[in-house]
């Protein structure tokens, strides 16, 4: 009966555990990007359509090639061409109208403007084919082996591909970009001639279901029929000071690519934070001595040693391994390395830490003594019977 009981509870643990996490999105990555670490995924490296989580590319690499963001640029109609047969979203640029790379890389990324994604990248490159040439080597240099583009919108096609552990990639490096971040970060943007005003897709969603994203720092949605809902985003758990990264594609309809991201988010900033293994200055080892009135020296841990793990952490599942030098003697200098002390939690190596002797240690003639006082009572008896067998040899030699 009891073992009845304790599957049930696992089991239950186990349902309410998934529940927690059960999402509409088929391909699904979240990063920890405090040390770079993928936390949880679906899918992550199977190669899908993407929709507009590829202007996340067309945008950095359009800002590490523009020089002068308030140039202005005239926006002609042949930028346009089959825009209007794809049936994609446009943020309404004109014929003629002039507008700065500002005005377009917000209209690109706020609005998922394909007329201002056409019109900045045939600015920058000549044509869209050529600007597609530079994205193209850009996922080279991030070594996106699961990544081509072959246009800069994010329209289907069976060579216009990546993953979401790709994108993730993408918008990570991007995110290192202080004009990127401030665009990724905006909610609103109005046009330079005010003739336009833009807003973020992913937060207009999010207010119009009555989502709360007010911990999401920032994201870009995306959605053609292949992809399904869409969403890469980057949001900040305030109370663990934990930043994430999230990638989602094929979510079924909207909202919930952005419930969906509600929930992962949710379940993590919850059930997830940075636990203590060990205290700065708490023993890693005790070493005897030898020749020292000092019996053992107690090491301490230079640095405080943290580990992402789930809120069900027990400190008793914290092993320490040494490895080093078994017994300290006076000889051996202060700062010396004695060896090192691997640190675990549940047979996981954590870090190492250097196991430094802390002080020199004295040199004692008592404790010395009183180690080998067998054999100096021996030698003493030795000494003496040496002196007695002397003098009485002499005395013979007298008598004789």
């Amino acid at each position: 009966m009891k073992k009845l009981m304790f599957f049930l509870v696992l089991f239950s643990f186990f349902i309410l555990k998934v529940d927690a996490l059960e999402i509409d999105s088929k391909h699904v990555v979240l990063y920890n990007l405090n040390d770079q670490q993928v936390v949880y995924e679906e899918g992550k490296d199977e190669r899908v359509s993407v929709a507009s989580l590829t202007k996340i590319m067309t945008t950095i690499t359009a800002i590490e090639n523009i020089a002068d963001y308030n140039q202005e640029i005239i926006i002609k109609s042949s930028m346009f061409t089959g825009l209007r047969e794809q049936n994609v979203a446009v943020i309404g640029l004109r014929d003629g109208q002039k507008v700065t790379y500002r005005d377009l890389l917000y209209g690109m990324f706020l609005g998922s403007g394909a007329d201002a994604t056409r019109a900045i990248s045939i600015s920058i490159a000549g044509s869209e084919e050529k600007f597609v040439e530079l994205m193209n080597q850009k996922a080279k240099e991030l070594k996106l082996s699961n990544t081509h583009f072959v246009n800069t919108v994010g329209l289907d096609d069976d060579l216009h591909y990546s993953t979401v552990n790709d994108i993730a990639k993408i918008l990570n490096y991007a995110f290192q970009n202080e004009k990127f971040k401030e665009i990724f970060t905006t909610k609103k943007y109005t046009i330079s001639d005010n003739s336009i005003k833009v807003s973020s897709t992913f937060f207009q969603t999010a207010e119009k279901a009555g989502i709360d994203s007010s911990f999401i720092l920032g994201a870009k949605t995306g959605y053609t029929e292949n992809a399904g809902r869409c969403l890469a985003s980057i949001a900040y758990d305030e109370s663990n000071q934990i930043t994430y990264l999230l990638v989602t594609t094929n979510a079924k309809k909207t909202p919930n690519h952005v419930r969906d991201a509600v929930t992962v988010y949710d379940y993590y900033f919850k059930n997830y934070k940075y636990h203590t293994l060990m205290e700065e200055g708490e023993v890693l080892v005790k070493i005897p001595t030898m020749y020292s009135k000092q019996k053992e020296v107690k090491i301490s841990s230079n640095k405080e040693i943290k580990k992402y793990l789930s809120n069900d952490f027990s400190k008793e599942d914290v092993r320490i391994d040494y490895k080093g030098e078994k017994i300290i003697t006076p000889s051996m200098n202060k700062k010396e390395r004695l060896g090192v002390a691997d640190i675990y939690y549940k047979d996981e190596l954590v870090s190492e830490v250097d196991v430094l002797l802390p002080e020199k240690i004295s040199f004692s003639l008592l404790v010395f003594i009183s180690i080998h006082r067998i054999t100096f009572i021996t030698l003493s008896i030795f000494i003496i019977a040496i002196i007695v067998l002397c003098i009485c040899l002499k005395r013979r030699k007298k008598k004789s």
